[in-house]
C-alpha cells in the first residue's frame, strides 16, 4: 500500500508550501492572509456540493479538479490552525489513519471474525458509540450537529434512534404515519392556523424522510432526480412556447398543464 504511493510525497509536500506561501504575512497573497476558518467555511459545501455534482455528470475531468479544490480546504484550515499552534495536516492525517483502523478491526486485526456485512454494521456502530462516550456524548443524539443540512440531519437522527431501537419494523407502519401527518395538515389548513401549518409541514417531510431511510432510498439523492425532471420537462414547455412565440407569462395554466402532461410522456419521466 504504501508503495503504491511512494511518489506522493513531493506533490503533497508541494501543495503544502503553496498554501504556506499564501498565507506568509509579507509575501503572501492578502485574500489568503485575510481568512480565518470561519470566514471559509462556507466553501466546504460549495465545493463538496460541486465534487457531488461531478459524480452526477459521471465528468471524471471535473470530478478530479472538484476533489483538488475540496482538498484545497483541508489544507487551508490545517494552515491556519498550525499558525495558531492548534493543530497541522499531520494532526489530522495521524487521527485519521488511526481512526479508520480503529473503524475496521475486520480489516487490521488478524483474529477478527467479524466478516458479514450485517456484524461489520453493527459492530461500526457500536465503536462509534464508544467513541461518543469517550467525548462526554452521553445523549443518543447529542453529537449530531445542528448546522447540517435539515433533511441530512433528519437521516441522521433517525437512523441513530433506530440503532437504539426505537424504529417500526417495516415500511407499512411509516407509510401510516405519513397519513396522520397528512390529515394533521389538512386540519391545520382548515383551521387556517399558519404556525400548525408549518409545524404539520415539518412533521410530513420528517415522516417522509424516515420512510426512505427504511426503504433504503436516499432522499436528498431522489430530491434532487426530481429537481432535475422537473427542470427537464419545465424546459420542455418553454422550448414548446417559444415556437409559439409565447411564454409563461402570456399562458394560461389549462395551457401550460397540457404541455406538461406532454413533457411527462416525451421525456419519459
Amino acid at each position: 500500500m504504501i508503495k503504491a504511493y511512494e511518489n506522493i510525497n513531493e506533490s503533497f509536500s508541494n501543495l503544502l508550501e503553496i498554501m504556506s506561501l499564501l498565507r506568509d504575512p509579507v509575501n503572501g497573497c492578502e485574500w489568503d492572509k485575510a481568512q480565518d476558518s470561519n470566514s471559509i467555511k462556507k466553501y466546504c459545501v460549495e465545493e463538496a456540493y460541486e465534487v457531488v455534482e461531478a459524480i452526477e455528470k459521471k465528468d471524471n475531468v471535473a470530478l478530479c479538479e472538484e476533489l483538488g479544490d475540496l482538498l484545497l480546504q483541508v489544507i487551508f484550515h490545517a494552515e491556519i490552525n498550525k499558525e495558531k499552534g492548534n493543530f497541522d495536516i499531520k494532526d489530522i492525517i495521524d487521527n485519521l489513519s488511526k481512526k479508520i483502523v480503529r473503524r475496521h478491526p475486520h480489516v487490521f486485526e488478524k483474529d477478527s471474525k467479524i466478516n458479514s456485512l450485517k456484524q461489520i454494521e453493527k459492530n461500526w456502530n457500536r465503536i462509534k458509540q464508544k467513541e461518543r462516550s469517550k467525548k462526554g456524548n452521553d445523549s443518543i443524539l447529542g453529537d449530531i450537529p445542528n448546522c447540517f443540512p435539515a433533511m441530512l440531519r433528519s437521516i441522521k437522527l433517525q437512523k441513530r434512534a433506530s440503532e437504539n431501537g426505537f424504529d417500526w419494523k417495516n415500511p407499512d407502519d411509516t407509510l401510516k404515519k405519513i397519513d396522520e401527518e397528512r390529515n394533521e395538515l389538512k386540519t391545520a389548513l382548515d383551521q387556517q392556523n399558519i404556525d400548525l401549518v408549518e409545524e404539520e409541514i415539518g412533521d410530513l417531510i420528517f415522516s417522509t424522510i424516515n420512510l426512505s431511510r427504511k426503504l433504503k432510498i436516499d432522499p436528498e439523492n431522489a430530491l434532487r432526480n426530481t429537481n432535475k425532471k422537473f427542470k427537464d420537462r419545465i424546459n420542455y414547455i418553454e422550448d414548446k412556447l417559444k415556437k409559439e412565440n409565447k411564454t409563461f407569462e402570456k399562458s394560461n395554466l389549462a395551457k401550460l398543464e397540457k404541455l406538461w402532461n406532454e413533457a411527462k410522456k416525451q421525456l419519459n419521466r
